[in-house]
């Protein structure tokens, strides 16, 4: 596989992916809207705990292992390499069967309150059938055919969506909501096979044993690992839990309201990261001198991406606050502000994460994780006291900016590029995080239906901020946006290239 071509399927993969953001949130959040109102506060905190439950539980087992099949996967498939997948795929499939299966499965027996049948069900297409034909997915990453798997994912996202819904307003029972998702996600796993290369179709449904991995699989895939629960740590539940233990519940209420807004402002940027991962991986493996002008294309895009976030979201859904929720979470409204700005920066340094994946450093990103945590729990404990959410929101910003810190300067020092030349890429989250306060700031002030002055605010920190990209001459290059508009059907292509040019330094 050519540089180009990686290029284009990271492009193509990052489009689909946020697409599938731009809906499927929604469409979640107005499902769980209806499903906490039917079950009620108890019930909801109950599925609530049963999914944290299997989130967690399968991220302890699996991320670092599936995150070292893609990147072995990913190489090897950009080299040429397909026995060498077919292998290792059959091996992750074995790996799952053998050790993922048994442990959710007996999870799922002693923690589900469903009936016999229900349980049966949930077992069979929740536990059996994804551990069974989950290499699909992983094939996907691979082979970098991740816009295939985005439209999947959007396939999936809806399809769970109508079966909860209908369940919740017909059974009315947490366990049996969590069962329902459960058996539609296992079931559309299977979906995957059917985009994958027939080869690497045969190696999934024919598992063997975890042996004989390539050299340095499990020296990567531990650490990996154990640095996918640090990181869920830093990025929102320690302070969660720091509050719960110093904090009035008020102050907890409007720290974890802010926090779920911000995530969801972020969503659609960070979902860029994921496409990025395998191709990265692959284009290390065939193409060592495009790494560096890639880390900046990504650099710029991000960046670009978050600067439009930030200068016409953040304002008016910080100002639209106090009339979404309630006059009792208006605290909340500059804390969404302070801690979207935040998560603005952290999602323009998500791709680095992605670079030092790429070089097979997960000892370095655990370490960089461990460090985030003390600091986070450290400010946390130290300042919650006194502040509430702002110190919260302090801890949480400290810690990702820890972890970006320390991963960013490896991964400069490694690809020999200044650090001024990486902030000169980064320049657009600069300009939309002063646009997005000066928005904030300014219309707060004034009087009159929060309404309007929340879309007043959104479009003057948009136009302010295309001015000051272009004044600046920051944003993307035309190389840039040829390269999106290259991996883009013709007619989506034109469209886009105008609004592209709209975020734009001169040419």
């Amino acid at each position: 596989m050519s540089a180009g071509h990686l290029q284009q399927r990271a492009v193509r993969g990052a489009a689909w992916t946020v697409v599938n953001t731009f809906v499927g949130i929604p469409v979640a959040f107005a499902v769980n809207l209806v499903v906490a109102r039917v079950l009620g506060a108890s019930d909801y905190g109950r599925l609530a705990l049963l999914t944290a439950l299997m989130e967690f539980v399968g991220a302890l087992l699996t991320s670092g292992v599936a995150t070292a099949v893609i990147q072995f996967g990913a190489k090897a498939h950009a080299a040429g390499r397909t026995a060498d997948v077919a292998r290792l795929l059959s091996q992750w499939q074995g790996f799952r069967l053998l050790v993922v299966m048994p442990v959710v499965a007996t999870v799922v027996f002693l923690v589900a309150d469903v009936p016999p049948q229900a349980m049966a069900v949930a077992l069979v297409f929740g536990v059996v059938l994804p551990a069974a034909l989950d290499g699909g997915a992983a094939c996907l990453g691979i082979e970098n055919k991740t816009a295939d798997g985005a439209k999947i994912a959007l396939v999936t996202t809806i399809a769970t969506q109508a079966a909860v819904l209908v369940v919740a307003l017909v059974v009315r029972t947490p366990d049996a909501v969590w069962a329902t998702r459960l058996v539609v996600v296992g079931l559309a796993v299977g979906l995957c096979l059917f985009r994958v290369a027939p080869a690497y179709r045969v190696a999934v449904l024919r598992p063997i044993l975890p042996r004989g991995l390539p050299p340095g699989f499990w020296a990567f895939a531990v650490p990996m690992g154990l640095a996918g629960v640090v990181s869920g740590l830093v990025s929102s539940r320690s302070e969660v839990f720091v509050m719960n233990w110093l904090a009035e519940p008020a102050e907890l209420g409007i720290y974890a309201l802010a926090f779920g807004l911000a995530v969801h402002a972020f969503a659609p940027a960070q979902a860029l990261v994921g496409p990025l991962i395998p191709a990265i991986s692959g284009l290390r493996e065939v193409d060592e001198g495009a790494v560096e002008p890639a880390f900046r294309r990504v650099t710029r895009a991000g960046s670009t991406v978050v600067a439009l976030i930030l200068a016409t979201g953040l304002a008016p859904l910080a100002l639209l606050v106090p009339v979404l929720y309630g006059e009792e979470f208006a605290a909340a409204s500059p804390v969404v502000l302070a801690l979207g700005i935040s998560a603005g920066f952290a999602t323009v340094g998500g791709p680095v994460f992605a670079f030092v994946s790429a070089r097979l450093s997960g000892k370095a990103i655990l370490a960089a994780n461990l460090v985030a945590l003390v600091v986070d729990l450290g400010l946390a404990v130290l300042l919650i006291p006194g502040l509430g959410a702002w110190g919260a929101v302090i801890a949480n910003a400290g810690g990702a900016l820890t972890t970006l810190g320390i991963l960013s300067g490896r991964e400069l020092r490694a690809l020999g590029l200044p650090v001024r030349i990486a902030l000169r890429d980064a320049l657009p989250a600069f300009i939309g995080a002063v646009c997005a306060l000066g928005a904030y700031f300014g219309w707060v002030l004034l009087t009159g239906p929060v309404l309007l002055r929340a879309i007043g605010a959104g479009l003057v920190g948009a136009v302010l901020c295309v001015v000051l990209m272009r004044v600046m001459g920051s944003g993307l290059s035309a190389e840039d946006r040829g390269a999106v508009g290259r991996a883009l059907p013709s007619s989506v292509g034109r469209v886009m290239g105008r609004v592209l040019g709209w975020m734009s330094g001169p040419d």
